[in-house]
């Protein structure tokens, strides 16, 4: 004799389907770009700007080194991704995560178009997503690696995908280099980067 489904065993029949959605490369286009700065004669201290792009510097380590600050937003998801990608149409409060695959980023020597040495001049890197810290000189120096957005980061994408409005990011990225010798006279500064959004089930409150 046939019996009504319970609830319960409905919720369990669902899960059956697939677990998770990734939304990534061939939709979600890459983060790329670069940026060049003319150094010259630079005081650390004073800010260094190009193509709207604000670099931040400061002396540390006993006025010995000095720390640049690499900052930008970065747009994740535009508007027109909403309309173009399906999956993302019904991604409402369905976002587990976001994974961001570093392929490239590299502080170079403009005038030579040879990357900095990590290894020897490069005291120390990071890299920052909305305050979460994703990598390291290490990890930097043996790209590509895959990292999560976790905590805030997570948060400010999901918001906004359910909203249904562009994502964006702020990245930062930390570098530590002597004074002496100098820096290059001019420093360009490129990325790449493919971000991945995962969707899954999600919590539904139902009506009572």
């Amino acid at each position: 004799m046939l019996k009504r489904l319970s609830a319960a065993s409905v919720a369990v029949l669902c899960a059956c389907g697939p677990a998770e959605v990734r939304v990534g490369e061939g939709k979600i286009p890459k983060i790329e770009g670069d940026q060049t700065f003319t150094l010259g004669q630079y005081t650390c201290g004073n800010p260094i700007t190009a193509q709207g792009y604000t670099v931040s510097t400061r002396s540390i380590n006993g006025d010995a080194d000095c720390e640049f600050t690499f900052d930008q937003l970065v747009e994740v998801i535009r508007a027109a991704d909403y309309q173009n990608i399906p999956d993302l149409q019904g991604a409402s409060n369905l976002v587990q995560k976001v994974e961001l695959r570093v392929e490239a980023l590299a502080f170079v020597d403009a005038s030579n178009n040879m990357p900095l040495d990590y290894n020897g001049y490069v005291k120390t890197l990071a890299l920052n997503v909305d305050g979460q810290q994703v990598a390291d000189k290490s990890t930097l120096a043996s790209l590509p690696t895959t990292v999560a957005l976790t905590g805030a980061a997570l948060t400010n994408i999901k918001t906004r995908v359910d909203a249904r409005q562009p994502a964006s990011v702020h990245a930062t990225a930390i570098m530590v280099v002597p004074k002496s010798p100098a820096p290059p006279p001019e420093l360009k500064v490129t990325y790449k980067a493919q971000p991945t959004v995962v969707l899954g089930p999600g919590n539904v409150s139902l009506p009572q």
